[in-house]
């Protein structure tokens, strides 16, 4: 699946400048793609509102209205904004105004990809903001039994699964890796606390700092010293001794 390029505004009032940033932009950072160039703030007011890029690469020593004037007519920009210029000291101005990143020339090809890099990362974390959100207004909208299915968020979308086929949920870092009944496994991009919101309410217990179980698929409760339940899918399970008790009061009211 080809990656969306960053659709990207040049302002610059020196052509020379202006070229140079197209030839790095093309040689160096192929996740760009600029789609207008401009000369003048004027300019580049008009190109947003014609092209709305999502990143403005912007020089702030300009004729008439310098670049800092570009917020008097954005002032909740919808766009990301770099400032590429010569003079350094417009930096803490530039963090006033919540820049992305701030590049002075003349700059290497490195300092430009890891500018170009901070947009790449924050829409990524903005696109799994998104997707977070919207997979959890679509679970809370079902009903609360193992019939239901939820989202699951993987690399190409979501994935639809039934609460009932869910054996397990096993904690990675900050993902989960999930465990069904008869389809491989799953390793999804939520941590495992996650999980337990989001099923706490059909029959799924967290015996482990790094297990979550469902009592549907629980086939044997073994006591002693070191109790643990077998699963459905012949997996041992230990559970945590300051959750035994609390294990066993669920137990005895699931089940009553």
């Amino acid at each position: 699946m080809p990656v969306e390029k960053i659709r990207t505004l040049l302002v610059d009032d020196e052509q020379e400048c202006l070229d140079t940033l197209k030839t790095m932009i093309r040689l160096h950072v192929p996740e760009v793609e600029v789609v207008a160039e401009s000369r003048s703030v004027e300019q580049a007011v008009k190109a947003i509102r014609q092209h709305v890029p999502q990143l403005v690469m912007l020089d702030i020593e300009m004729p008439s209205i310098n670049g800092f004037g570009l917020f008097q007519f954005f002032q909740r920009p919808s766009f990301e904004v770099i400032f590429v210029t010569a003079y350094e000291n417009y930096a803490l101005k530039a963090i006033k105004f919540n820049a992305l990143d701030y590049i002075l020339k003349p700059y290497s090809p490195a300092e430009l990809q890891a500018a170009i890099q901070k947009c790449i990362d924050k829409r990524q974390q903005q696109a799994i903001s998104e997707n977070h959100l919207l997979t959890l207004v679509y679970n809370l909208h079902q009903q609360h039994d193992q019939e239901q299915k939820i989202a699951l968020p993987i690399a190409r979308g979501f994935q639809f699964v039934q609460v009932k086929h869910i054996i397990r949920c096993e904690a990675l870092g900050s993902y989960t890796r999930v465990y069904f009944t008869h389809q491989p496994v799953l390793v999804v991009c939520r941590t495992l606390k996650e999980f337990e919101f989001l099923l706490e309410d059909h029959q799924f217990f967290r015996i482990h700092q790094s297990h979550l179980i469902n009592c549907q698929h629980i086939h044997q409760f073994v006591k002693g010293s070191h109790p643990y339940v077998i699963m459905d899918d012949g997996t041992e399970i230990e559970i945590a001794r300051r959750r035994l008790q609390d294990f066993q009061d669920w137990v005895a009211k699931v089940n009553r």
